[in-house]
């Protein structure tokens, strides 16, 4: 299935729009907005898509507008065999308690009570990220990450749940961090499937897998990849009736934009135009 996503003007018109309804919804002008951070006349150019923030200069107009970045998943999967282990899993995942996180996982009664495929493939979802976050032990992490990955059968299913798809999209970015090599294949498929349709559950979580992907990409210096796949994930976004990442979604693209800047052959201008 074709996917027309934004052009780069769009989107970052798409960004002013976004600031300017948040500022509005908490009643503030533009000079208040502004105060202590820059010029009013910055607010309104940001506002109409004719300037690109600096990532310093939107984190802090993020902060006023009470703008979270850095979100976490915004739906949680279950154990449903351990329905208070499974509280206690997602509490610690949402406080970013990782090391306490993975201490918990590797009781050994949690692991010998299930007998799911389902609640194996949560549990060492949540395992394998907590490892890598507490530890960046990547081959333990990855070791766990393809554990619940065997759970899912057959292993090309015609549809897939958005549990398995972040998965996938995991054991990528975790292989693209540990080995700087630009081998996209895992989030390659994960995106195809998503412009398939071919999602059982298509949850806002689908849009943390664009935002994994494009920060990939621009973690290896590859901002021309990046790009149209955070585009694709925004334009996603706007088409599920989805605020979620949004504010991170544009983070990237600002650091995105400098990224370009930089490169010879890119006039900052063409990209507005």
């Amino acid at each position: 299935m074709a996917i027309t996503t934004t052009d780069f003007a769009t989107a970052v018109l798409r960004l002013g729009r976004y600031l300017q309804a948040r500022r509005q919804a908490l009643n503030l002008s533009q000079a208040a907005l502004a105060a202590g951070i820059c010029a009013q006349t910055q607010i309104n150019r940001i506002e109409q898509g004719q300037q690109v923030p600096d990532a310093t200069l939107l984190t802090r107009l993020c902060t006023r507008l009470h703008l979270p970045l850095g979100q976490l998943l915004k739906e949680n999967y279950p154990i449903r065999r351990l329905p208070t282990v499974s509280r206690k899993i997602h509490r610690l995942s949402d406080h970013q308690q990782y090391g306490a996180l993975m201490t918990y996982l590797d009781q050994p009664q949690h692991l010998q009570a299930l007998n799911t495929d389902e609640d194996l493939k949560t549990y060492y979802y949540y395992y394998g990220y907590a490892t890598y976050q507490a530890t960046h032990d990547s081959a333990t992490a990855l070791q766990r990450i393809r554990t619940a990955l065997t759970m899912m059968l057959p292993q090309r299913p015609r549809r897939y749940r958005t549990l398995e798809l972040l998965l996938l999209a995991v054991e990528n970015e975790i292989q693209v961090t540990t080995t700087q090599q630009a081998d996209f294949r895992g989030f390659e498929r994960v995106v195809q499937i998503i412009r398939e349709e071919r999602l059982i559950d298509p949850q806002d979580n689908v849009c943390a897998i664009f935002y994994q992907y494009a920060r990939a990409c621009l973690h290896l210096g590859q901002p021309e990849r990046a790009l149209p796949i955070l585009l694709e994930g925004i334009d996603w976004a706007v088409a599920h009736r989805s605020h979620y990442l949004l504010a991170d979604d544009y983070y990237l693209l600002v650091q995105i934009y400098a990224g370009l800047s930089q490169r010879p052959h890119v006039r900052p201008s063409k990209l507005l135009t």
